[in-house]
């Protein structure tokens, strides 16, 4: 016995060695079997937050989708005379910024960035492209979306991307004006 009088014994070698063994294949079973479940949970789980995320815009611009359709089954938009873009004078370039802040401001929506690309100036190209960043809610961009449509120098929309933020959406255009 030793001085508090707890009687102790020692493990006999033996058992010590099974629960060595033991430990050791409950860590190897854990990593070989376990923990890839639960990595491949963690990677649906990401994967069903972002198609949420989606499925939440989606949902959110549903609205102007079947507003836009009731006009293309009805035809409305079939008998449309195709605009001809008036090029913008070279001179005036450096006000394109402008004319994009002045289409946000009359929708309501705010201007983040309105970046021109040099690049389609330095080709020689007969068109300039801009990108714009904008901040708001869906109908203050179709608004922007028509007031951008009015600019007489606006050849095409290449691409429009919306992505949902705290703020509500940021929306991303990439425009071509024609040039002179």
């Amino acid at each position: 016995m030793n001085p508090l009088g707890i009687a102790t014994t020692k493990l006999p070698t033996r058992s010590i060695m099974g629960m060595v063994v033991l430990f050791v294949s409950l860590i190897v079973f854990g990593s070989v079997f376990v923990y890839p479940v639960l990595r491949a949970s963690a990677r649906l789980g990401g994967e069903i937050a972002r198609e949420k995320a989606r499925l939440e815009e989606q949902q959110a611009l549903i609205g102007f989708y079947t507003e836009f359709k009731k006009l293309v089954d009805q035809g409305m938009a079939e008998n449309l005379p195709p605009a001809k873009a008036v090029p913008l004078p070279l001179s005036r370039v450096s006000g394109v910024s402008g004319l994009f802040e002045t289409c946000a401001a009359a929708s309501g929506i705010e201007a983040v960035s309105i970046t021109p690309d040099p690049d389609s100036l330095a080709r020689g190209a007969k068109s300039l492209s801009v990108r714009v960043t904008l901040r708001g809610e869906p109908e203050k961009f179709r608004d922007f979306l028509v007031e951008m449509g009015r600019l007489a120098s606006l050849e095409t929309v290449e691409n429009i991307r919306i992505q949902r933020v705290s703020e509500g959406f940021d929306y991303q255009v990439v425009a071509w004006l024609a040039l002179e």
